[in-house]
C-alpha cells in the first residue's frame, strides 16, 4: 500500500521509492495532502461565491449578504462559538430571529 502511494501519487519511480528515506515519503505525502486541500478549498470557495451571488440576485440591496462566511460556514473558516449563543437565545429570540430571517428570504414570517 506505501508503495502504491509512493508511485500513484507522488509519480515516483520504483528505484527512487526503494532509494528514499521513509521521512521523507512522509514528508511527500503531507505535501500532496496539503495541495488537495488547497484545490478543495479553492473550488469550495467557488461554490460558496456562486451560490452566494445567485442567492443575492432575490434579495433587495439592501438586504443582501456581503460576506461569504455568512451566507455557507466551510470547515476552514474561523470558529465561532454560534450553536452557544443559539443555545443561550430564550424561545421568543428564536421566534423572532426565525421571523427575521423568514421576512430576509421573501417568506411571510407567518
Amino acid at each position: 500500500m506505501v508503495r502504491g502511494w509512493a508511485i500513484g501519487l507522488l509519480h515516483l519511480s520504483p528505484s527512487e521509492f526503494y532509494e528514499m528515506r521513509f521521512g521523507w515519503l512522509l514528508e511527500g505525502l503531507a505535501a500532496y495532502r496539503e495541495a488537495k486541500d488547497a484545490d478543495r478549498r479553492h473550488i469550495g470557495e467557488l461554490v460558496r461565491g456562486a451560490a452566494l451571488r445567485l442567492f443575492n440576485l432575490e434579495l433587495k440591496q439592501q438586504d443582501r449578504i456581503k460576506d461569504p462566511v455568512e451566507f455557507w460556514r466551510m470547515p476552514w473558516d474561523p470558529e465561532d462559538d454560534i450553536e452557544a449563543e443559539v443555545a443561550s437565545w430564550t424561545k421568543e429570540e428564536r421566534d423572532r430571529k426565525a421571523k427575521e430571517f423568514l421576512k430576509r428570504i421573501g417568506e411571510d414570517g407567518e
